[in-house]
């Protein structure tokens, strides 16, 4: 695995595999509203910088993860990224934080009107073949060969 443009934010770890084309994060603890914006701001310029005719493609590690704090939804959600198509693939979170994850993104797709997709995942492997597969969609879709 490559990794480029690494970055740290308190406990949680991000960087981008130009091979694969994902977006990696490791979400260590609880999240807060800084965080999360200093995540979707890394998302998006990471997203310009090496595949900007793509959406980007979240690969989210949760086996550490306790949560967000109240302030990170909103910040996600007034954030310019939240109003694009992302796809995000989450694995290892309990099934507390699944839950939650869940309902912070359609919380958030209802308000933003959001193209993005989040699926929670319990396994690593799973994740990244959901993720490989919905790349696949949507460079059919832009050659022309899905509606």
């Amino acid at each position: 695995m490559n990794k480029v443009d690494v970055l740290q934010i308190g406990q949680h770890s991000m960087w981008f595999d130009p091979e694969t084309k994902f977006h990696h994060i490791i979400h260590v603890g609880v999240m807060n509203g800084v965080e999360m914006k200093t995540v979707a701001d890394w998302t998006a310029d990471t997203q310009r910088k090496y595949h900007p005719d793509e959406p980007p493609f979240q690969l989210v590690d949760n086996r550490s993860s306790t949560g967000f704090t109240s302030d990170a939804r909103p910040a996600l959600a007034n954030h310019p990224l939240a109003r694009t198509e992302v796809y995000a693939a989450m694995f290892g979170a309990s099934l507390v934080v699944r839950t939650f994850i869940n309902l912070i993104y359609r919380g958030l797709a209802l308000a933003t009107r959001s193209k993005s997709i989040t699926k929670a995942f319990v396994t690593e492997a799973d994740a990244r073949t959901w993720l490989s597969e919905q790349q696949g969609v949507i460079r059919r879709r832009r050659a022309g060969s899905v509606a």
